[in-house]
């Protein structure tokens, strides 16, 4: 009986302190944030017009981390090419394709949370690297497409 209880509160001390494992490096979850980015953009090029992208290179953009944290950020813009031509729902479901392809799936928003048809919005997260993009189209104002990748916050190097 002894063996058992000692057993067990082996296990019960070993799974309470396990909780999440740590996130990987920012420099490596940089990464992946613009190698998936550019996957996603890339998949869209001849639909949008002007595409720009900011990738993850630039000075660190004031965000909802702590003041000593550190966020990454992967910013892409344009216009529909043929207006007449796209749905807000159409695009914003082929670069969802896209992120599920490269393990993003638990989608945070989606359409069904706007009740809109000229706007069409998705959120999703990938649970290994931490990343989320936020997917935005809409037909009334340009630019009509915007893609927001991000890491999480990450404390300043010291």
């Amino acid at each position: 009986m002894r063996v058992v209880t000692a057993a067990l509160v082996c296990f019960a001390v070993l799974t309470g302190c396990a909780g999440d494992p740590e996130p990987p490096p920012l420099a490596e979850v940089t990464k992946t944030l613009v190698s998936d980015g550019d996957a996603v953009t890339s998949s869209i090029e001849d639909r949008v017009t002007g595409l720009t992208k900011e990738r993850a290179d630039g000075p660190d953009r004031n965000s909802s981390c702590e003041p000593d944290g550190q966020r990454r950020f992967y910013i892409a813009k344009g216009s529909f090419t043929d207006p007449s031509k796209e749905t807000p729902v159409n695009l914003v479901g082929l670069l969802k394709t896209q992120l599920l392809s490269r393990g993003y799936h638990d989608e945070i928003v989606d359409n069904l949370d706007l009740w809109e048809d000229d706007t069409s919005v998705a959120v999703l997260v990938n649970p290994e690297t931490r990343l989320t993009f936020v997917l935005f189209a809409r037909l009334d104002s340009t630019p009509n497409l915007v893609i927001i990748g991000k890491t999480e916050c990450y404390p300043r190097a010291g």
